[in-house]
C-alpha cells in the first residue's frame, strides 16, 4: 500500500480531514458520500446538512446516524435549498467525480465553497485546479495528516463548461451479442469482468447438478447484471432475482433484463437483507473490497446469504479470487464445497446443501 495514502481498514485519512472541516463549513452543507464512508465512524449530524450516496448500507449508516441523506444516483434534488458548501472525498472512479464536481459547481451560488478531499495519488490536485478554472477561481489546497489534502474552491462565477464525465447520467450500450448496457458509477462498468466469465464457463458443469435445471435463481450483487444476462442464454425461461447494494448498478441491471426478456426481480438491500426464498440456485461474484480496506467478512456474508437464500436442494456458485478460502470458509454451511476450476487469478466453488 502507498505510503502516500497512508490507510488503514477503517480508517481513510482524506476522510478523517474532511470531517474536520464540517463543523466550521458554512450551511446549508451538502456532502456526497461514496464508498469511502463504509465501516468508518462518523462525525456528528449538524444542522441543516443534506448527504448523498447510491448504495444502501452507507445510507442506512447515515441514517442511524440521524443524517438525511439522499439515495438514489446522486440526483441532485429540485426544490432544495441549495449549498453554501459541497463536501466530497474524491472517488476511485473519475468519471464519477467528474460529474459530482460538475453538479457542486451548477449548485453553489457564488461565494459557495466546493471542499475536495484525497490524496495526491487519487487526482486531488488535478481536480482542484481544473475545478477552480471552471469557476474564475483557484484551489486553496493544504495537507493535513496521514498525507491527506484538502482542497477548497470558492465559486467566483457561472461555471465556464464541464469536466467530461463520459455521460455519467447515460445508460451506454457497451458490448453486442449479446447486447450489454453499463453506465458510469458501476464497479468496472466498460469492460466484462474476467471472473465473472469464468464463472459462466463453468455453468454447464454446475447444472449437472440438478434433477432438472433451475427455475428461480439469484445474482446476488449483480452489478449491471452480467451474470444473470449469460446465464440466463443457458436457462431460457427462467425467473431471476438480481440484487445489490448499489442502486446505479441496478439501473443498467434493469435495462438488461428489458433488452434480453430476463422475468427479473430487481432489489436494492445490502448482501439480500430483507430478501427471502427459496431460490433454486444462487450466483455470485461477491466484492471483497469495503471502501478502500479488503474485508474478509464481506466473504462470509455472502455465503451465508446464499445459503439463507436457496431450497433445499438448492446450489450455490461462487467465484473469488484465488487467495479467498471461500470453499473452508463455506464449511459449517453449507454441506458440501467443490473448486470446478481455479485459472487466472480466480476459482470457482460450487456450494450445496
Amino acid at each position: 500500500m502507498s505510503s502516500e495514502q497512508n490507510n488503514t481498514a477503517g480508517s481513510d485519512t482524506a476522510l478523517m480531514a474532511l470531517y474536520q472541516q464540517f463543523p466550521v463549513a458554512p450551511t446549508p452543507l451538502w456532502w456526497f458520500a461514496d464508498e469511502h464512508v463504509a465501516a468508518m465512524p462518523l462525525p456528528a449530524v449538524g444542522a441543516n446538512w443534506l448527504s448523498f450516496s447510491n448504495r444502501c448500507d452507507i445510507a442506512e449508516q447515515l441514517r442511524r446516524a440521524g443524517y438525511v441523506v439522499e439515495l438514489g444516483d446522486f440526483v441532485m434534488p429540485a426544490n432544495a435549498e441549495p449549498p453554501q458548501t459541497v463536501c466530497y472525498r474524491v472517488s476511485k472512479e473519475k468519471a464519477l467525480v467528474h460529474y459530482l464536481i460538475n453538479q457542486a459547481l451548477a449548485i453553489l451560488p457564488t461565494g459557495g465553497s466546493l471542499l475536495l478531499a484525497g490524496h495526491k495519488n487519487d487526482g486531488l490536485h488535478s481536480y482542484a485546479k481544473k475545478a477552480a478554472a471552471l469557476v474564475g477561481a483557484s484551489a486553496e489546497i493544504k495537507k493535513h495528516g496521514g498525507a491527506a489534502y484538502i482542497a477548497t474552491i470558492v465559486k467566483r462565477a457561472v461555471p465556464s463548461g464541464v469536466l467530461p464525465d463520459q455521460h455519467y447520467t447515460e445508460i451506454q450500450e457497451i458490448a453486442q451479442s449479446p447486447t450489454l448496457y453499463s453506465k458510469p458509477g458501476i464497479f468496472g462498468w466498460q469492460k466484462q469482468d474476467r471472473g465473472s466469465a469464468l464463472l459462466i464457463e463453468q455453468l454447464p458443469a454446475f447444472l449437472t447438478g440438478f434433477k432438472q435445471a433451475p427455475a428461480s435463481l439469484v445474482d446476488l450483487g449483480c452489478g449491471y447484471g452480467f451474470i444473470a444476462v449469460k446465464a440466463a442464454a443457458q436457462l431460457p425461461g427462467a425467473n431471476w432475482l438480481l440484487t445489490d447494494n448499489n442502486a446505479t448498478a441496478l439501473l443498467a441491471a434493469r435495462r438488461n433484463c428489458e433488452a434480453q426478456g430476463i422475468s427479473a426481480q430487481i432489489e436494492l438491500a445490502d448482501c439480500a437483507s430483507g430478501l427471502n426464498g427459496p431460490f433454486e440456485a444462487v450466483l455470485c461474484n461477491p466484492p471483497f473490497h469495503k471502501g478502500f480496506a479488503v474485508a474478509g467478512s464481506l466473504t462470509d456474508q455472502f455465503i451465508v446469504a446464499a445459503h439463507r437464500l436457496l431450497s433445499r436442494q438448492g446450489r450455490a456458485l461462487f467465484v473469488v479470487n484465488q487467495f479467498i478460502p471461500l470453499e473452508r470458509k463455506a464449511i459449517g454451511i453449507f454441506a458440501n464445497a467443490e473448486i470446478l476450476i481455479e485459472h487466472d487469478g480466480f476459482k470457482v466453488v460450487s456450494l450445496s446443501k
